[in-house]
């Protein structure tokens, strides 16, 4: 029994010699004086011993187990020891190793900040789905059967050709219209989808913001004067510059009539001291509140619609719309 307690000593010394961290000496404690330890197991097999045995070997193992506890503590005192020594190494006053951030993408910071803009007006902010319907998208718009718009090269159609990926967001005006009637001030942003090359300043997706207003005719009613001032607000808060001039240019769009070009010119960047143009508006064609369920002449309006890419390009002085999409780091981590 003797040989069995020099035996527990010799095991639990050599762990010691071994040991590198305190976590080695934790575990090699338990398994020198643990519950479930050798030394233990003999100390409970002593009850087995007649009287005068189990005093003296119990005596011999209690013995050691304090001079192992001893042992234990002077390796824990010299490890804690050097543990200390390597921290007094660190510079606590070198500056700490930041870890980066995320953000908002630039789009959707945007499109917080035009949202903004226009809920101060009186805009009711809109989102209607993706996947549009022939009627919705082309037909209640005043968008005729053979317009180029309607042609494969032009416009992505979902299987059956009965549906498609909305070209513009304009469709959920229809669908507002159909269900509301006038007074109202919506603005409808979103992602829309056109069927062509990508290049610096094309891309197949793309977001736009479409905006509507509609009262009924007569005195107070929506002119072409109100959206003037609506454009120009917009753009001089968008842009922050208060010098931002706003001109109409005479164009065609199905869905209005008559139908402008939205130029700027401002101050400072991109804008200063040239007319640029940045939106497509117009008043809206009796035709398209003829199709929503108004009648003819009883309701007046105009409708917007601008890119959002565009915008952006020009307040940022970006030169290729990819930018957006590609997920480049050091582009994204400018905002």
């Amino acid at each position: 029994m003797k040989s069995q307690l020099d035996h527990i000593r010799e095991v639990a010394l050599k762990d010691l010699e071994n040991l590198r961290s305190l976590a080695e000496l934790e575990a090699a404690r338990v398994r020198a004086l643990g519950r479930s330890s050798e030394l233990s197991q003999f100390l409970r097999s002593l009850k087995e011993r007649a009287e005068g045995e189990r005093r003296e070997l119990g005596e011999l193992a209690n013995r050691l187990r304090g001079e192992l506890e001893r042992q234990f503590d002077g390796a824990k005192e010299k490890l804690e020891d050097v543990a200390y020594a390597a921290l007094e190494k660190l510079d606590v006053t070198a500056p700490a190793l930041r870890s980066r951030r995320g953000h908002i993408h630039p789009l959707a910071q945007a499109q917080d900040d035009a949202n903004a803009i226009f809920a101060s007006m009186g805009f009711r902010i809109l989102e209607g789905p993706e996947v549009e319907t022939e009627w919705a998208n082309f037909d209640a718009l005043n968008t005729p059967p053979d317009h180029p718009a309607r042609g494969m090269q032009d416009t992505f159609w979902l299987q059956g050709m009965e549906h498609l990926m909305r070209t513009h967001t304009s469709p959920m005006q229809v669908r507002f219209m159909q269900a509301h009637q006038p007074p109202f001030r919506i603005i409808v942003p979103g992602r829309v989808y056109r069927n062509e090359a990508t290049d610096a300043t094309h891309e197949f997706q793309f977001h736009q913001i479409e905006g509507l207003m509609v009262a009924r005719a007569g005195e107070g009613a929506p002119s072409m004067a109100n959206l003037k001032g609506v454009m120009e607000h917009f753009y001089q808060r968008f842009f922050r510059d208060p010098n931002i001039e706003v001109r109409f240019n005479a164009s065609y769009f199905p869905f209005v009539e008559p139908g402008v070009e939205v130029y700027i010119k401002g101050s400072s960047g991109k804008l200063a001291g040239k007319w640029l143009e940045v939106a497509g508006a117009g008043m809206v064609h009796q035709n398209v509140f003829e199709r929503v369920g108004y009648v003819r002449g009883e309701m007046q309006g105009f409708a917007f619609g601008m890119a959002l890419e565009r915008i952006v390009m020009l307040k940022y002085k970006i030169d290729d719309i990819r930018l957006f999409n590609g997920g480049d780091l050091r582009f994204l981590r400018q905002f």
